[in-house]
């Protein structure tokens, strides 16, 4: 196994240990830092945030347990796993530097496939904290933005249906009381399928791949769009090839999902008669369709957030034009990346945006979800 993109942080006052001992991560394919000494040690994670910590214990100025007690005592860096390698062999010298917050102890002069196994095993362990870190930010975060969005279309549904339970409900309101309690539910239903789509996209759930025509896809879309675009008295384009060249392999409903998002967004965000535009070229190896509006923009700030779960461009003319779950972007990117292709926005605040996706135009048996 090896850690392309583990770096290890090797300290000993010998510099031959040193180098044999950066000779055997380079083998792992590990990126290696190297310093003299304790003090040293402690200013480079300053900076830098190693995935492993080689340590001596013997060193001038301060010894290899006083330094990992300083690294476990500082919040940024208490996370780094520390091997200690050492001459010295007796059973206290080994408690201790478990007791300072070691994970391992190997004594001088060490093996190389010692070293080698015992530098892996620590990796692959602290790369699976990281994941696990990961995933309970994630869920923390989800946890937090799903109870958010629940709770106030949940709110308006029991506070409606408890009017219907008083002795004398306003019949006169009946019916706009059960719009808004369907609205609610709607939003509620919305939010919970996305979830499960975006869960389905990230799990890699195998893809449905067949021959997919981008341009009936682009039609399509278009056409259930047809109503919405002519309540807004928007001018639509949709520049599509005079043949059918814009075959792709692909899962054709949500290649078409892809594009129905894109374009409901840009109806949502552009005022009553602006202009939208469907626009496709090829090559040999790919397709490209740009959807664009000369509509609201997007701020810069908000750009590089765009495609994250949950995220919502929050201005007051974002918020006025549309509501959502901060979905929907997300979902698209996993779509599009899961099909191996690419999209990109470029935007300018108060001139409109231009969402840009690049499928590959033959994927066959490489796409597996």
């Amino acid at each position: 196994m090896t850690h392309e993109q583990a770096h290890v942080l090797v300290v000993d006052d010998i510099d031959v240990n040193r180098e044999m001992l950066a000779r055997i991560l380079k083998r792992q394919k590990c990126q290696v830092s190297q310093v003299a000494d304790g003090l040293e040690a402690l200013e480079i994670l300053k900076t830098v945030t190693p995935d492993l910590i080689l340590l001596d214990v013997s060193m001038p100025n301060m010894d290899g347990y006083e330094v990992c007690e300083q690294i476990k005592a500082n919040p940024s860096t208490q996370h780094i796993p520390v091997m200690f390698i050492s001459a010295l062999n007796e059973l206290e010298d080994k408690m201790r530097a478990f007791q300072v917050g070691g994970v391992d102890y190997i004594t001088k002069p060490f093996k190389v496939e010692e070293v080698s196994a015992r530098v892996n095993s620590q990796l692959t362990m602290a790369q699976q904290r990281q994941k696990i870190m990961q995933l309970n930010e994630t869920q923390a975060q989800i946890l937090q933005m799903v109870s958010h969005d629940l709770k106030n279309p949940l709110q308006i549904i029991i506070g409606y249906a408890s009017m219907l339970l008083e002795p004398n409900p306003p019949i006169d309101y009946i019916q706009d009381i059960a719009e808004q309690i369907l609205n609610s539910a709607n939003k509620m239903d919305q939010l919970v399928r996305q979830l499960l789509d975006l869960r389905h996209l990230e799990s890699g759930t195998p893809l449905h791949i067949e021959p997919v025509s981008l341009s009936k896809v682009l039609l399509s879309v278009g056409m259930m769009n047809e109503l919405a675009l002519q309540q807004k008295g928007q001018n639509f384009t949709l520049d599509l090839p005079p043949d059918d060249l814009l075959m792709i392999e692909a899962d054709a409903l949500l290649i078409e999902q892809v594009f129905t998002n894109l374009l409901s967004n840009a109806i949502k965000y552009t005022p009553v008669g602006g202009e939208i535009a469907i626009r496709t070229s090829s090559d040999e190896s790919s397709v490209t369709v740009i959807v664009e509006d000369n509509g609201l923009g997007i701020p810069p700030k908000a750009l590089p957030r765009l495609f994250d779960r949950f995220y919502r461009v929050d201005t007051q003319e974002h918020r006025q034009a549309a509501s959502g779950t901060g979905l929907g972007l997300s979902i698209v990117r996993a779509i599009v990346e899961n099909h191996h292709g690419d999209i990109s926005v470029e935007s300018e605040l108060g001139k409109g945006s231009r969402f840009i996706v690049t499928l590959p135009r033959t994927q066959g048996e490489h796409i597996n979800g």
